[in-house]
């Protein structure tokens, strides 16, 4: 289900953890699975929490990110099983990585979140170091590259 309008730090904690993924893909939140379960299809056509991208946007807009910048996002709904099925989606960016400089409820200023697998760093903390590395690494487009040095095989 979409989140309400007391628990918005979590929609926001959830679209930062997955806008702060190492790898160059996009992130997703799927709304109207039921992953508790059978990851049947519930839907939300009935849901009164339920948002649009404008809406999304606009929530985003209102918080203070460090550096001004925001993660791009948009919902996609999609029918599946007579049910419709919104979908969050974050585009990949090199401007990991996305934090905030005034906390947000339960959001903290200055720490970062990200997703690991399928786990978010949890609303207290901060990413491991090795993960926040990474992330700088991605905005500056430093790309890990293994390099072999082979002996000098010229004649003399």
């Amino acid at each position: 289900q979409w989140d309400s309008a007391e628990s918005k730090c979590d929609l926001l904690h959830d679209i930062i953890c997955m806008a702060n993924l190492t790898e160059h893909c996009e992130g997703h939140i799927i709304i109207g699975v039921d992953e508790e379960n059978d990851y049947s299809v519930s839907g939300v056509e009935n849901d009164v929490n339920r948002k649009n991208t404008q809406s999304i946007v606009t929530f985003l807009r209102d918080k203070e990110f460090a550096s001004g910048n925001r993660p791009v996002v948009y919902v996609e709904t999609l029918e599946i099983d007579s049910h419709l099925v919104d979908v969050i989606v974050i585009e990949d960016s090199t401007n990991t990585p996305y934090y905030l400089s005034s906390g947000f409820q339960g959001v903290r200023p200055f720490h970062i979140y990200t997703r690991v697998q399928d786990t978010n760093t949890d609303i207290t903390k901060s990413a491991d170091p090795d993960v926040v590395e990474k992330l700088w690494r991605k905005r500056r487009d430093v790309r890990e590259y293994t390099i072999t040095r082979y002996k000098d095989s010229r004649p003399d």
